[in-house]
């Protein structure tokens, strides 16, 4: 199939999704492709963390002056996405005063709103802490829900003209003099091949940005960082909890809906495709956020998970963590002679909205034309709705109950249903809460199934469907399983080995 764009965008992140809204709100037609769907990558694999910038005032001034200026933005047009939990930078006596006290003047400089606590203050508003700490200083992040914020961009760019193509691959490109002449493309799942004709493209793709540049003959300086990330089976903390002291392994809790999320490492990987959390990386993460909450040492951990950090560096880093978490804009043609192409990528999910701009500014400028920006004015639709857990418990007893641990509704599938847009199991678990809380799926992915079942939209055997999800949920499980997780692990094989004969 033949199509026509002005502009192509390839990935379906939250950077790809936000500049797919920008550039509709501009009137600019648009297309975005993405070879799995929304979220497949980092977006989808991250603390949920709502950058204050504090967590880089010190190590990355400008990366921290660029969150906090989102931070704010964010907030009036994506309140629902938000749970503004604040946060506190935890100092240990082994951390001393001395960067407590560079963080504070780092956070004036940068802007970023910093309160300094005593350590009966910070007990006394999280009884969870240790209670050797020294002090905390208490700086505006919060927890955001990535699927909601990158599935409302995408709906918002839909709404006014944006188009999207998922679970559909680049496979080649053809050139022509200095430009991309055609973007052929292939639907992963039903095998439709695409011949897409674009004025210029936008390489969104993240981790994944050389891969695609490679096939233009081209390639940018990237890093893959893994940072792992360990899930709790309950909330822990009120208030997201970093360690004051320089960017290390195991220094952040951030509460998330019903659960806490430890985090993070930082590893050099050479392949975004094939990683896996190692009990090293558990190990690590349990023994260092527990000197800030010491319960983590007796916490159920119910999933492991690891997200791939696209960070560019100008410069070879001894260590990750020196590399700045500030985005990059490439436009290619004045780089490489490649006209129509441009890449943008680094960045944080807080700064996704900055990046679309930035991206869009630029695409207009080289179309010479004047369309400004509006995203940083125009809500996002849902804007008006209560924020995650509480609009599930202002509906709970409605309608039935699909899944116990995050209270998600069967009428809140079948609204996703109604679309007729989705094309796999992960796709529907992506646009809600189903298998992210304490279960992990294993007792309403089946429920979800029979649903499916009934009104004739699962694709394939049901019993096939079921068990890949099963042995996909068994990655992030297997490097946690001890204690309270073999238990259930048991519980679960019995289920599905001795009632569904799986």
């Amino acid at each position: 199939m033949k199509l026509q764009t002005e502009i192509l965008i390839i990935g379906g992140g939250a950077t790809g999704a936000g500049i797919l809204r920008d550039l509709s709100l501009r009137g600019i037609p648009s297309l975005l492709i993405e070879k799995g769907d929304f979220l497949s990558g980092a977006s989808g694999r991250n603390h949920g963390l709502f950058h204050s910038g504090g967590r880089y005032v010190v190590s990355d001034p400008e990366a921290a002056r660029e969150c906090i200026a989102e931070n704010r933005i964010l907030r009036k047009i994506a309140p629902h996405c938000i749970e503004e939990t604040d946060g506190f930078f935890v100092s240990l006596p082994e951390d001393g005063p001395d960067f407590r006290d560079r963080f504070i003047q780092a956070c004036k400089d940068a802007n970023v709103p910093a309160h300094l606590l005593s350590r009966d203050e910070a007990l006394s508003l999280e009884p969870g802490l240790t209670p050797t700490l020294l002090s905390a200083v208490k700086v505006p992040d919060g927890a955001i829900d990535p699927f909601e914020l990158v599935l409302s961009n995408a709906k918002d760019a839909e709404t006014y003209g944006g188009k999207f193509l998922l679970h559909t691959g680049v496979t080649s490109l053809l050139m022509e003099e200095n430009k991309v002449k055609t973007v052929l493309a292939k639907d992963l799942l039903h095998g439709e091949e695409y011949q897409i004709e674009a004025s210029h493209i936008i390489n969104a793709t993240g981790a994944w940005a050389d891969e695609f540049l490679k096939l233009a003959g081209l390639r940018v300086a990237m890093a893959l960082s893994k940072g792992s990330m360990l899930i709790t089976n309950q909330r822990l903390t009120h208030r997201v909890i970093n360690r004051c002291r320089p960017p290390s392994d195991g220094d952040i809790i951030v509460p998330n809906h019903t659960v806490s999320i430890l985090g993070t490492t930082s590893v050099r990987l050479e392949d975004a495709e094939n990683f896996e959390v190692t009990p090293q990386e558990v190990s690590r993460l349990i023994r260092e956020t527990s000197r800030m909450i010491p319960a983590i040492e007796e916490a159920r951990f119910i999933r492991a998970y690891a997200g791939i950090r696209p960070l560019f560096q100008s410069e070879e880093k001894g260590d990750d963590r020196a590399i700045s978490r500030g985005f990059v804009l490439i436009d290619h043609g004045k780089k490489d002679g490649i006209k129509n192409l441009i890449t943008i990528t680094g960045g944080k999910l807080v700064t996704y909205r900055l990046m679309a701009e930035k991206t869009s500014d630029l695409l207009c400028q080289k179309m010479g034309i004047h369309a400004p920006c509006s995203t940083h004015l125009k809500p996002l639709p849902g804007a008006g709705k209560l924020s995650g857990l509480k609009d599930r418990l202002k509906t709970l007893g409605k309608s039935e109950t699909l899944c116990d641990c995050e209270l998600v509704r069967k009428e809140e599938v079948e609204e996703v249903l109604k679309e007729g847009k989705l094309k796999n199991l992960q796709d529907i678990l992506h646009r809600t809460r189903l298998a992210k809380g304490t279960c992990q799926g294993g007792f309403c992915v089946y429920r979800l199934l029979g649903i499916l079942n009934e009104s004739g939209l699962a694709e394939g055997d049901s019993n096939n469907i079921l068990k890949g999800f099963l042995e996909e949920r068994w990655k992030g499980i297997r490097p946690i399983l001890w204690g309270s997780a073999v238990k259930e692990e048991e519980l679960m094989e019995g289920i599905y080995k001795g009632l569904f004969n799986l």
